[in-house]
């Protein structure tokens, strides 16, 4: 099913975030060179760390090129201000950021700077869709910090920068592959951290990667890819995951999941619009043509798209079979999504029951009639609830088939569904996608109205993945208890104006049934998931 999936200091006002100016700045030093961080309100000892290098400029002969380490520094070097974001488009839902390819950089919060502290460590992921978003968006560190965790947040390529496939990359590539390089500048990320990360109280070995929207479908694919093999001990997955349906290939044309194109068929489009010539050398023209020029041809033409794509090494292969197979990588996992997700996409021109139709058959090929006769229209005047419903339902059939997959795995799971909504000017948007992160964050839009069920929510969810990072189980003294998934009893925590323990709902077995069809007819999978 689908998933969709400033300035520095505005950026930190908005979010209710200062600075406090001490007399003496913090430092660390890292085998790279020396940083200067800067002390944050909230926390005795917080320390924060802005714009760290944690892989070369990925620019000129680098770009479209898997990450290199850090270039090395000689002078302290400042850690005070956010980095560059990474080159994107305009998007109406973010504050737009100018960004630029020399964009590899990473945020670090720490509530005790000691490096025998050996604090669990949470690494975020933003999301975007891939093609949009930066680490500093959601301000995760200052509240999640406090509760003795130390949170790295970092940006990665985006869109044609990040995800472009072409056949002479892949034909000057060792592993035979092009694309994935913004999941590779995640991994790069979780190397980085991995050998640092103790220098500002971090345990190297207690790593939790999270992620919202693409941010969580990208770490579903990180969890299918034997490169993050060891990187991470849990996972935390909001509104995302990667192997309930199908992902775009490289090579292969699949009719699911809205998916066009292959990887390289969008990468030669692309270099088309560009004006390269076929061939080995399109490299040197596209390498040479500056990002302005990249991005607005991508603008201009509606069938080139970017995400991340099964490529044979980074992806091996779909994570549907992964998953299924029990080949994905073992940890526990906190997972779920929210009542109303769907409500801020739009209507996707999708106001007829013809209009309808085409829609699920971009969505499920030929299995398209299934998904019909489970979320069925008798008029067009049906057809704007019953395709939300359908969307909404996608990103919870999601994350209970992921419990699902962990749960045979032999790991724990911990289902949620977040149902709060806002009693303002936003009612009517419901538990809107990305709702849960301003809990999180505990920071809301100027028009949000605050009350106390709100707040205690807040302080509720933090806690839940606070423990999380520290043990694997979000469980801890005077929350609500969450239990463990269990396939036979099948139940989620509610997270809302009340917080329990309910059943799933029972639409989400008809979307099974269909989408075990879907996933059972595909020929790139093989073998039935269970």
């Amino acid at each position: 099913m689908r998933r969709y999936l400033v300035k520095s200091s505005l950026i930190l006002a908005v979010a209710g975030v200062f600075f406090s100016n001490a007399p003496e700045p913090p430092t660390v030093t890292l085998p790279s060179g020396r940083l200067e961080g800067i002390r944050f309100s909230g926390s005795p000892d917080g320390v924060a760390f802005l714009g760290v290098p944690f892989a070369a400029p990925p620019v000129g002969e680098l770009r479209w090129k898997p990450p290199r380490p850090a270039l090395q520094w000689t002078s302290l070097r400042k850690a005070d201000a956010f980095a560059p974001v990474c080159p994107q488009l305009p998007q109406g839902w973010l504050p737009y950021l100018e960004g630029q390819e020399d964009c590899l950089y990473l945020n670090v919060w720490t509530p005790q700077l000691p490096s025998n502290a050996k604090l669990p460590v949470i690494v975020f992921f933003h999301g975007g869709s891939n093609t949009a978003g930066y680490s500093q968006f959601t301000p995760l560190g200052p509240p999640l910090a406090q509760l003795g965790v130390v949170i790295v947040t970092a940006n990665y390529r985006l869109g044609p920068f990040g995800f472009l496939a072409h056949p002479a990359l892949t034909a000057e590539s060792e592993h035979h592959s092009s694309g994935n390089y913004g999941l590779l500048d995640q991994i790069q990320a979780l190397h980085w951290v991995r050998e640092n990360i103790s220098q500002f109280g971090g345990d190297p070995a207690r790593v939790t990667v999270m992620g919202q929207s693409s941010g969580a479908v990208d770490i579903c694919l990180l969890m299918s890819s034997p490169l993050a093999k060891d990187l991470f001990l849990g996972a935390i997955l909001e509104s995302g995951e990667c192997q309930s349906t199908l992902n775009e290939d490289i090579r292969q044309p699949l009719p699911f999941n809205f998916i066009e194109d292959t990887g390289e068929a969008v990468g030669l489009r692309l270099a088309s619009d560009l004006g390269a010539p076929s061939g080995r050398n399109a490299l040197e023209k596209l390498r040479s043509t500056p990002p302005d020029a990249i991005l607005k041809a991508w603008s201009q033409d509606p069938q080139v798209h970017f995400d991340a794509i099964v490529d044979g090494w980074v992806v091996p292969e779909q994570p549907a079979k992964l998953f299924s197979d029990g080949k994905q990588l073992h940890v526990p996992i906190l997972i779920g999504s929210n009542a109303d997700e769907a409500t801020v996409f739009g209507d996707h021109g999708v106001k007829t029951v013809e209009q309808y139709r085409k829609y699920l058959e971009q969505d499920s090929g030929r299995f398209a009639g299934q998904e019909f006769a489970a979320y069925p229209v008798t008029s067009d005047t049906d057809v704007p609830a019953r395709r939300l419903e359908l969307e909404n339902d996608s990103f919870a059939y999601g994350a209970y088939s992921m419990a699902l997959a962990m749960t045979r795995a032999g790991q724990k799971a911990y289902l949620y569904d977040f149902t709060f909504s806002d009693t303002g000017k936003r009612a009517h948007l419901g538990a809107h996608h990305g709702l849960e992160l301003s809990f999180l964050s505990d920071s809301f839009p100027s028009d949000w109205v605050r009350s106390v069920a709100s707040d205690q929510l807040g302080a509720f969810l933090r806690g839940y993945w606070a423990q999380f990072a520290k043990t694997g189980d979000p469980n801890y003294r005077g929350a609500p208890s969450w239990p463990v998934f269990d396939s036979g009893a099948e139940q989620c925590l509610e997270l809302g104006h009340d917080i329990r323990v309910r059943a799933i709902e029972p639409r989400l077995r008809i979307m099974q049934r269909v989408m075990l069809e879907v996933l059972a007819g595909a020929s790139t999978l093989g073998n039935k998931p269970n």
